[in-house]
């Protein structure tokens, strides 16, 4: 399981430093049926199925949102140039 938490993060940081919004929207839909066929092959109940629906999400969304900051900060390093 803890393997699938770090391959979302690597996931969602790489679409938010080189894709745009509408990738990540694609990319949830599918995580969304993934999970809920995950959680339905696992025998989960309603409990367990939203709660694995909400971390693969937050995983993937929030680390979507660090690649943005940092394709920012990137793109604002090579904005100025710096001058000697």
């Amino acid at each position: 399981m803890a393997y699938a938490a770090v391959l979302l993060a690597v996931l969602g940081f790489a679409v938010g430093a080189v894709f745009r919004l509408t990738i990540l929207l694609s990319i949830l839909v599918f995580l969304l049926l993934v999970s809920v066929v995950f959680s339905l092959a696992r025998g989960f109940d309603f409990l367990d199925t939203a709660l694995t629906i909400m971390v693969v999400q937050t995983i993937l969304q929030g680390t979507y949102f660090l690649g943005l900051v940092a394709r920012a900060f990137f793109a604002a390093d090579h904005r100025f140039r710096h001058i000697h």
